[in-house]
């Protein structure tokens, strides 16, 4: 054995210290990974078909729901969906198997949390969703969410997780290119299902896509679905006939409104990374170039095809945060800047036919101009709520005819247990009942002060009076009508008879599922003078509002806005000039992000998203507005490029839902520009430090 030296005087070595947890780190186990490096492709894969391939699940499913106890629908509660019940599905597995990976992670000491100011707001709206649902009077809706809709308290808590999860996992470049380019691949597949849609060739009507989209399985006649698609195929006819026409993009997303809504995210992202490739010049490969010009060519020509005008108030918003942010650089880069609005033009002159009359309507609407297209279809456009025919019998349509009478304002119509009270045009007017239940004796009008008005029996039509006032005779009649026993009180308005059946335990209206139902005087606050403003958003903004009252707090339960939106406002839907001539329409989404979740999950939940999504803005503003984009880093576009599609969605959100179509998109790729700041910072400070 070697002798030691041994030297009295020698100063003891210092103690080797603990490694020291990076500033950039909250909280980490021993042998974690170092800053900076990148996660295995495995633990990315809940990431990457979050972000990318959930928008992408379609499949017939058929499931059950309590209908019943309802006025405002005639449904049985079996049902059948395509667009959503499967992205439900798939969101929930994928966030099981993001928390056993986190799981995995903790039990092997490779996990560690970053320092983010995320954590405190999406704990606060956890913990509201949580609440909400818990106080929800409509729980077997709020746990998965509503009818073809399926955006419940799970889903809510799963985007949670995996905007957790991305945060968590996306350590590098190397990762964050393959999130990025995972969505370049499903891009490709949406815009190219898209333009087969444009173009109406739809795929999802061919033999193999509905093959695709629906199970096989034995039907009463004795063949099976399949079977039944290749014998309709033969015939020329799709077994499957979905609602959208005049060649409208729907792709994957259920709704024309989504499709725009998610390309808010990408053309940006996309938009960023063809400048890159541009400035690059011979280092980049020119089918790289090509391929990004043709991508963003397709997206843009899908956002015009849905013919859905939030996304261009997304992108609007984009170019104002585009010119603020990027300013003088953007002349420098005036080569890829004027290809890219070059390759706007050309999709926009060959689809001028299309985004033209939308743009045109959409202004319409705002400036409560006469739109000159069909009411009826803006109706179905913007409700995508249940429809109906007209319910009135052969011989009750006899009765009465109200097509000479004026276009009129209903200010109100109240039922009482022995009157009916409206008021049209300003002007008060009372209906009494005389006689109750199949003994009815007479009935009579009064003005406001009491005063009686005269009837007139029409010369033309049996059982109906004309209204012997100025104030009524041009707008309203009045009739009466004996059906199935019962007694009806039937006013008559311009394209409307409301017909009233007169009960021992009061007047009701009856709507066109032969429900009875009081009606009262529905509170509204604004758009009073257009409520066709935004295709019909007025009027549900108007009576959204006042639903906000109850949910400062608490929420009603995640997804049940159907539920508790006030669907006996058929008089305000008589005004509403978008849903006129169908006042039967089942309102089921706000058609405004932030109203929905204020409803759903509470104004604290509210605050705690705009929280959330206000300090990423504020950091990426500030980060991407001093920092270098000289050396054409890749990660450096691709951050500012989310942060443009972040901001453009976010606005968008004004005048769209939240969807699971598009919020795990959404979410993934918050989670991933949350990330890339966070390296970006860090890569900043350490350059700082070394200088």
């Amino acid at each position: 054995m070697a002798n030691r030296s041994k030297n009295k005087h020698a100063k003891p070595e210092p103690a080797q210290r603990s490694p020291q947890l990076p500033q950039s780190r909250l909280w980490a186990m021993s042998h974690a990974p170092a800053p900076g490096s990148d996660s295995y492709l495995v633990q990315l894969l809940p990431a990457v078909f979050f972000t990318a391939f959930l928008i992408l699940l379609v499949r017939m499913v058929s499931y059950s729901r309590p209908m019943d106890q309802f006025f405002w629908t005639m449904s049985d509660g079996e049902l059948t969906d395509f667009f959503s019940y499967a992205k439900m599905v798939g969101l929930l597995l994928c966030a099981g198997i993001a928390l056993l990976m986190l799981l995995f992670r903790f039990c092997t000491q490779s996990l560690y949390l970053k320092r983010s100011y995320a954590y405190i707001p999406m704990a606060v709206y956890c913990t509201f969703v949580v609440l909400s649902y818990f106080a929800c009077e409509y729980k077997e809706f709020s746990l998965l969410g509503y009818n073809e809709r399926f955006e419940g308290t799970l889903p809510l808590l799963a985007y949670m997780v995996m905007l957790f999860f991305l945060i968590n996992t996306i350590d590098g470049e190397r990762s964050a290119r393959i999130l990025v380019y995972s969505l370049v691949a499903s891009s490709v597949i949406l815009s190219l299902l898209g333009i087969s849609q444009a173009l109406d060739c739809d795929f999802f009507r061919t033999t193999l896509g509905q093959k695709l989209l629906v199970p096989n399985f034995m039907l009463n006649s004795g063949s099976t679905t399949w079977q039944t698609i290749d014998a309709m195929a033969k015939e020329g006819e799709p077994l499957l006939s979905f609602t959208f026409t005049n060649k409208e993009i729907y792709q994957t997303v259920y709704n024309i409104n989504y499709v725009s809504f998610y390309l808010t995210l990408l053309i940006p992202l996309f938009g960023m990374l063809f400048i890159r490739s541009v400035n690059r010049g011979a280092q980049e490969p020119l089918w790289k170039k090509i391929g990004w010009g043709i991508l963003v060519s397709l997206i843009v020509y899908n956002l015009i095809g849905s013919a859905s005008s939030g996304g261009f108030l997304g992108l609007a918003a984009v170019g104002l945060l585009g010119l603020l942010l990027l300013n003088k650089r953007l002349l420098r880069w005036w080569k890829p800047v004027a290809i890219l609005l070059l390759i706007v033009l050309l999709v926009c002159a060959i689809t001028l036919n299309r985004w033209l009359p939308e743009l045109s309507s959409a202004a319409r609407s705002v400036l409560n101009l006469p739109n000159l297209a069909d009411t009826a279809q803006d109706s179905a456009d913007i409700a995508d709520g249940e429809t109906t025919g007209n319910p009135k019998t052969d011989a009750e349509a006899d009765e009465v005819t109200n097509s000479f009478l004026k276009p009129c304002y209903l200010d109100y119509i109240v039922t009482g247990d022995t009157f009916i009270e409206v008021s049209i045009d300003g002007e008060p007017l009372t209906i009494h009942i005389n006689g109750s239940g199949d003994q009815i004796d007479s009935f009579s009008l009064t003005d406001a002060d009491g005063n009686d008005i005269a009837l007139k029996p029409s010369p033309t039509q049996y059982g109906t009076y004309e209204i012997g006032d100025d104030r009524f005779r041009e707008t309203a009649n009045v009739a009466y009508s004996f059906h199935d026993s019962v007694y009806y009180i039937v006013l008559g308005t311009y394209g409307e008879d409301w017909y009233f059946p007169v009960t021992e335990d009061g007047i009701f209206y009856r709507n066109a599922f032969g429900n009875w139902i009081p009606l009262h005087d529905v509170p509204h606050i604004g758009w009073e003078n257009n409520q066709s403003f935004g295709s019909g958003r007025g009027y549900i903004w108007s009576r959204t509002l006042p639903m906000m009252k109850q949910t400062l707090l608490l929420g009603h339960g995640a997804d049940t806005y159907c539920l508790y939106f006030p669907h006996e406002d058929y008089v305000g839907k008589y005004n509403s000039g978008s849903f006129s001539y169908n006042i039967d329409i089942v309102v089921d989404k706000p058609h405004n992000m932030y109203l929905g979740t204020f409803i759903n999950t509470g104004g604290i939940s509210v605050a705690a998203l705009l929280a959330l999504f206000g300090l990423y803005l504020a950091q990426s503003i500030r980060l991407y507005a001093k920092i270098s984009y000289e050396d054409n880093d890749w990660l450096v576009f691709t951050g500012a490029g989310i942060t443009f599609g972040i901001f453009g969605f976010l606005v968008s959100g004004l005048v769209n839902d939240s969807s699971i179509s598009v919020m795990p998109m959404f979410y993934g790729l918050l989670g991933t520009g949350i990330a890339v700041n966070g390296l970006l910072a860090q890569r900043m400070k350490t350059a700082g430090d070394a200088v």
